[in-house]
This record gives structure tokens, sequence and C-alpha cells, in this order.
């Protein structure tokens, strides 16, 4: 019965697509949980709250009915949905914007069975950093609950009485703190309060390239970097320089930080700065500071490290988006 019922549903969406999404729009629970275990509904209260505080009752209504519609057809979340501005472009403007969703299902044909380990060891961060050590440059352990290695983490702490801390399946700049362990009565206190906490990935702190610290200096400020892996050969995507608010340990837009878009040739920026809310800024908010004209320092040296990083990868990574940030090492 469930199998005809596939068949005949997909007869329909395919005959008459029309119906079938108003069928869809009906039947929809919009306390379903579409990402980071966020509702539907959750993310249609804060995108409205961000984008369009002061719109009226009946104007949602209508936003929200072309809201879900776009959900509907693929997976664009509210918040995507103001931030690609799909309020005023039409159906075939919209289809040039690659959603989340787009992107990870386009990933997900490419792995080809093995689609768990493979986004593991990306959302992983002891995971990544396991395939990926040669490249970071920098002293790291992992403590949690299920580790046994207070021994190697005194002997971290020697070395790196301050250091950054990192929920190794956290994202968008949640699950971050510094530590310093002089805070603490001891190091075995220190260990002990991460290890009930959480499992961490726990880092040497970077001390960042002053021209790129001078945008905001408490934050580490990073390129993000996505590139696709196509045999030996890897390809460039549309990289962006990230940049933290004054205060702030983290440079991520999910975390109240901006975005600019860079020249894949040259590293300069090429657009204003924007954050998640779309605001737009030609100036860092707290420094000042231009962000459009501004090139990234050794930009050819990054282009390559990234090529030989990717190349690292198992080849089943065929995507990946490293974020750099430029120090002395």
């Amino acid at each position: 019965m469930r199998f005809i019922k596939r068949v005949v549903a997909a007869i329909i969406r395919r005959l008459f697509p029309s119906v079938y999404l108003r069928y869809r729009e009906k039947r929809f629970d919009t306390s379903t949980v579409i990402y980071k275990k966020q509702s539907y509904q959750a993310f249609l209260d804060e995108a409205f709250q961000d984008f369009r505080p002061d719109i009226s009752l009946s104007e949602r209504k209508s936003l929200e009915r072309d809201i879900l519609r776009t959900f509907l057809k693929d997976r664009t979340r509210p918040d995507e949905y103001f931030l690609f501005h799909f309020d005023i472009k039409s159906e075939s403007e919209r289809h040039e914007y690659l959603t989340q969703a787009s992107k990870d299902r386009l990933l997900v044909a490419y792995y080809k069975g093995d689609v768990e380990n493979t986004i593991r060891i990306l959302r992983d961060k002891y995971a990544f950093y396991q395939v990926a050590k040669d490249f970071f440059k920098r002293d790291v352990i992992l403590v949690g609950k299920d580790t046994d290695n207070l021994d190697a983490f005194r002997v971290f702490c020697a070395k790196h009485p301050k250091f950054i801390a990192k929920e190794v399946d956290g994202g968008c700049g949640v699950g971050i703190k510094i530590v310093d362990v002089n805070t603490y009565s001891s190091t075995e206190e220190t260990y002990r309060d991460l290890s009930i906490a959480a499992t961490w990935i726990v880092e040497e702190l970077i001390q960042q390239n002053e021209e790129i610290a001078a945008f905001n200096a408490s934050s580490i400020n990073t390129v993000r970097f996505p590139s696709f892996r196509h045999g030996n050969r890897v390809v460039a995507a549309q990289p962006c320089m990230r940049f933290g608010r004054k205060g702030s340990i983290v440079d991520n837009a999910g975390s109240g930080g901006m975005i600019a878009s860079l020249s894949v040739e040259t590293g300069e920026i090429i657009t204003d700065a924007f954050d998640e809310h779309g605001h737009r800024y030609k100036t860092h908010p707290d420094s000042n500071k231009v962000f459009k004209g501004f090139k990234v320092p050794q930009w050819n040296e990054l282009v390559e490290f990234a090529r030989e990083a990717h190349l690292s990868l198992p080849e089943k990574q065929v995507y990946v988006a490293f974020d750099f940030a430029l120090s002395d090492k």
C-alpha cells in the first residue's frame, strides 16, 4: 500500500506539480525540524524578525505562502529566502542561487555510498584534524569524557597556558571559548572542567597577521576558501573573507560576524561586507576600516596551500571549504 501511494504521489507530482505543491502546503507541519535541530517555524519567525520586523500582518501572510512554497520546492530556508532577496526575484533568477540543501544534495550524489563517513570527516573537528594535521601548523589535543590523556594535556598547557577550545561537533562559532589555565587551581582542574562539559579540540592560539587584525583584533579573521576536486585537479570556487566584531573571539557570520567576497585571482575584497541579518557594511563597524579593495597578503601562497591541502584529503572529499588564518607560521 505504501508503495502504491508513493507511485501515485510521483505521478501527480510530475503531471500536476502545482496541485501537488498545494497539497503539500496544506499538510506541512511547521514544527518540523529542518536544519541544526531548529524547526521551520523558528526559522520563519527569526527571519521575519531580522529582515522584516515592521511588516504588516497581511503582507506577512502573503510572503509566508511564497516562503513555504519555495521551501517545499527546493528546501530553501526562510533566512535564505530573505538573504537572497527571493521576494523580488523571478523563478529563473532564484535558480541561480545555491542553497544549503541544494549543495548538500549535490555532495551526497558525489559521495556514492560513503556519505556518513565522508561528511563526518568534514563536520567533526578532530576527525578533520586527523586527516589534515600537516596543514594545521599549530599544536592540537583532544579533551573529553572519553579521553585519558591528562599527561599529554599537562605538556600542552606547559607550552600553551592560554588556548582555544572548540566543541568537536559545534558549528557557526557556537561552542568555542578561550581558556586560561591560570584561572584554575591546577591543570588537573582545567582538564576535569573541560571533560565534564563536552568533547573539545583544544588548539594553540593563533597570532594573526597585523594587517588582517586591523579590522578586528579580538577575533581571528579568516579566508573561507571552497574548492572542488576533479582527480588530481583542484578548482577554486568563490572565496570570501570573514570578520568578527569587537570583543568577539569568532568571525562566523552565524555568530554576528560579517563576510565579503574575494577575487579568486588576486585575493582582493570585491564587495562590501554583509551579515546574516541582511545588513551591508562598507567599513567595519568597529574599526572603520574599508573592506572593498583590501588585498589578502600572500594570496598566491594561500591558493597553492589550499590546493595541496585538498589533494591530501581522501579522494571522495570532492568538495571542501577551508578556513585559513594568516600567521607567522
